[in-house]
């Protein structure tokens, strides 16, 4: 028994070996940390990139409102004066008789083709415009998705209908100050 015990040629072997074990254990798990890691930020990025892509179709959207608001008052000025605050509305809801049917500022935001950045079928726009009393409440609400990833915005403006006084002719009137911003928030 004593020669068994003196033979130490098979110590080094196992010493080696446990010490093999032990690194590999060790860099597989260092491994699959940074695996997981790199997956973790690729995931963030593309979540960043949906949300981002989805904020600009909401600013594109937003533009438009405030084009469009524009147009109404363009449309508004070529009317009689008495009718500039009917004329507008109208235009804004989408009812004039003398003009072809757009379906009105809703119709317009509905519409992909009028969007010039945005012209994949990643996203969509959903508007509504609904009358308070004294002005309009327009709520944009723009979806985008992409590998499987998706965000909702919702941006919330109210447009005001343009007083006709001595003090404010309507001829100084612009669209950015009938259109505010009351809120804008992410859905999902």
């Amino acid at each position: 028994m004593c020669k068994i015990m003196q033979n130490k040629k098979g110590a080094v072997l196992v010493f080696v070996l446990l010490i093999g074990s032990v690194m590999i254990v060790t860099g597989t798990a260092l491994l699959s940390t940074a695996a997981m890691n790199y997956k973790m930020k690729r995931l963030n990025s593309q979540v960043k990139h949906v949300f981002y892509t989805c904020e600009a179709v909401m600013e594109e959207a937003y533009i438009m409102s405030v084009e469009y608001i524009e147009d109404a008052l363009t449309y508004a000025r070529g009317k009689e004066q008495a009718s500039f605050e009917k004329s507008y509305i109208n235009f804004l809801k989408g009812n004039c008789m003398d003009l072809p049917p757009s379906g009105g500022i809703v119709g317009i935001l509905k519409d992909k083709s009028r969007y010039i950045l945005y012209k994949d079928n990643c996203y969509r726009i959903d508007s509504k415009l609904l009358e308070k009393i004294g002005f309009y409440q327009l709520e944009i609400i723009s979806t985008y998705s992409e590998n499987n990833i998706e965000k909702q915005l919702k941006l919330i403006c109210e447009i005001n209908t343009p007083e006709m006084n001595d003090n404010f002719p309507f001829l100084d009137i612009v669209a950015e100050d009938l259109i505010d911003i009351v809120d804008w928030k992410v859905e999902r």
